[in-house]
């Protein structure tokens, strides 16, 4: 598997630091990707139904992270090593930074895919909670003027000390 990563790197015109660059990428890649899978284990396992924006979920910040690690290796690489840049790396590098965020969608859905009956279970119970709340409130509307219905006329009762 590893030499055929190397032979990869060849086709790309990397003649230096090949096992370097095979390592990083290999950390990279799969930091995004575990990165997919632990955000979508905290989404299927928290409470919420709604996922997160995508600035809050941890796949995104670790690629914001792997992206800036890639980015200082390449700097690094083409300005002190090699001090030279062609155009197979540029497609490289450009590569790898797209398929970054794509193998944490992949690790992510991978989950959600896993998770599905309890996410269905989730959404059900939630909406059960939801018509449990509503019909709470319809039935203290209905009963609302019998019994001091108005929110303002119980907090002024209250103030005074009086029963609604």
């Amino acid at each position: 598997m590893a030499e055929a990563y190397l032979e990869l790197l060849k086709a790309f015109n990397f003649t230096e630091m090949q096992a370097w660059i095979a390592v990083i990428s290999a950390v990279l890649f799969t930091s995004n990707f575990l990165g997919g899978i632990l955000s979508a284990l905290a989404f299927v396992n928290s409470n919420l139904l709604q996922p997160r924006p995508l600035t809050q979920r941890i796949s995104f910040r670790l690629f914001l992270l792997t992206e800036v690690v890639l980015w200082i290796f390449v700097f690094f690489y083409h300005v002190f090593m090699i001090e030279d840049i062609i155009l197979a790396h540029g497609v490289y590098w450009i590569s790898a930074t797209m398929m970054m965020p794509l193998l944490a969608i992949i690790g992510s859905q991978v989950i959600l895919v896993s998770f599905s009956g309890k996410m269905k279970a989730k959404e059900a119970e939630v909406k059960r909670r939801q018509k449990a709340v509503r019909d709470q409130r319809r039935k203290e509307m209905d009963e609302g003027p019998a019994a001091g219905g108005n929110p303002a006329d119980r907090a002024m009762a209250k103030r005074r000390g009086k029963p609604a």
